[in-house]
């Protein structure tokens, strides 16, 4: 089993500490077996690759993404494009964007909106080392109400013995995890993102159910009352959390904040492409996506658009940056981009920022003992980008390779051929 030194020209464990200079990591197959300053390696014997110019991190976890979409300008366009397709072409949708997630740097991802299944058997086939991809979370179909959010993915339960039901039969079939649209949506024009989809009991039915079978449950919200039940009804994860009432004005609930910084919900901020139109040093964009940005926007500024994620962070709960890849103006290739958007609307550093994309979103999805921090005993997922990072550093370099597993799966920005690697884990 070979033995790869990496000298790190700065490296960011993922525990939002400062990066640290000049430090070596040990991989001994797909293992990292020891991190230390470059000088302790000083006798070891090994397989060294200088990475000096470069900054080593944990491999990304974009914790949010729909793998069948395509991402297109409009949410009736990329609704149409996922809703018309055959299996054969959601699987072919999903291989390319699996491969754009490799080339942006993330190593794990969670898909949250599947059709009939597919992306159980596409994160199968990359267990198996059939094709290249990151390491696939799938909850399979959303749940929701008829006509509710994503009620073309095909799995609406309006009762909660239709919820049990449906929760047992997707555990059956083997999902990772369960979403459930707690709220309307963007992309469903029949659902109404200001108003809740489920009462709280029939939300606990989910997660008690779901538990049960060792299944995390994500809560889709895009209103406080949403978050409100979701939270009360005990799901794992919040996806959006956007705390507007139902006339769409801001509406924090510092008692649900103060109730999910005890424990265990999490909030998963969702940067895409709307927001990424708004970091100040975007140029040129197409009119379609800066009007978007701007319609979506409250302030037109996307510190201020996100005072009510400054306020969750400052009260201790577990954020996740993601960026819901696959949505309109949203390709999965560039993932430093949600990180940007964190480092700018939070205020964070950009240490900070990378930790809510590995190690927080690492525990949040229930992997912690595996991936999400660089130190020995994890499996080697890595991302190196070119540039050194610093904790003032608001603009992250080019993703120049990805390990995963031990093996370097991108090289000079361009994925290994086929050829030469085997994909599997």
């Amino acid at each position: 089993m070979s033995r790869v030194l990496i000298r790190c020209g700065r490296l960011i464990d993922g525990h939002g500490g400062a990066p640290r200079s000049d430090m070596g990591v040990l991989l001994h197959g797909e293992l990292i077996t020891e991190v230390a300053p470059w000088p302790d390696f000083a006798t070891v014997s090994a397989d060294v690759l200088d990475l000096r110019g470069s900054t080593v991190t944990p491999g990304f976890i974009d914790a949010h993404v729909h793998l069948l979409y395509t991402g297109d300008h409009d949410h009736e366009s990329t609704r149409s494009a996922a809703e018309g397709a055959t299996a054969a072409q959601h699987a072919l949708q999903a291989a390319s964007s699996a491969l754009q997630c490799l080339l942006g740097g993330v190593t794990t991802v969670r898909d949250c909106g599947d059709i009939g299944f597919v992306t159980l058997d596409f994160r199968d086939a990359v267990d198996a080392g059939l094709v290249p991809g990151p390491r696939v979370l799938a909850a399979g179909p959303p749940l929701t109400t008829t006509n509710g959010h994503l009620h073309w993915c095909g799995n609406v339960a309006d009762t909660v013995d239709e919820l049990r039901a449906s929760t047992e039969a997707m555990c059956t079939r083997g999902v990772d995890l369960v979403k459930v649209m707690a709220s309307g949506g963007n992309m469903t024009r029949e659902s109404n993102k200001l108003l809740p989809q489920f009462e709280t009991e029939e939300i606990a039915a989910v997660v008690q159910e779901a538990h049960r079978r060792g299944r995390r449950v994500a809560a889709h919200a895009l209103n406080t009352e949403a978050i409100r039940r979701a939270v009360a009804g005990g799901v794992d994860t919040v996806e959006h959390c956007i705390w507007v009432d139902r006339d769409g004005n801001p509406d924090l609930d510092a008692s649900v904040v103060e109730r999910m910084a005890i424990g265990p919900t999490s909030a998963t901020i969702t940067m895409a492409g709307i927001s990424r139109a708004l970091l100040p040093w975007f140029g040129d964009l197409p009119d379609v996506e800066r009007e978007a940005a701007r319609a979506m926007s409250r302030t037109g500024d996307l510190y201020q658009d996100h005072d009510w994620a400054r306020a969750m962070h400052a009260a201790g709960v577990p954020l996740v940056l993601a960026s819901d890849a696959g949505v309109r103006f949203t390709p999965f290739s560039q993932f430093t981009q949600t990180l940007e958007c964190g480092i700018h609307a939070l205020g964070v550093s950009a240490s900070v920022a990378i930790s809510m994309a590995t190690t927080h979103a690492a525990q949040a999805l229930g992997i912690a003992d595996r991936v999400g921090t660089v130190e020995p005993g994890m499996t080697a997922d890595l991302t190196v980008l070119d540039g050194h990072i610093e904790e003032s550093t608001t603009r992250l370099g080019s993703v120049l390779q990805v390990w995963r597993h031990g093996r370097r799966v991108v090289d000079d920005h361009r994925l290994v051929t086929l050829a030469d690697h085997h994909w599997g884990n």
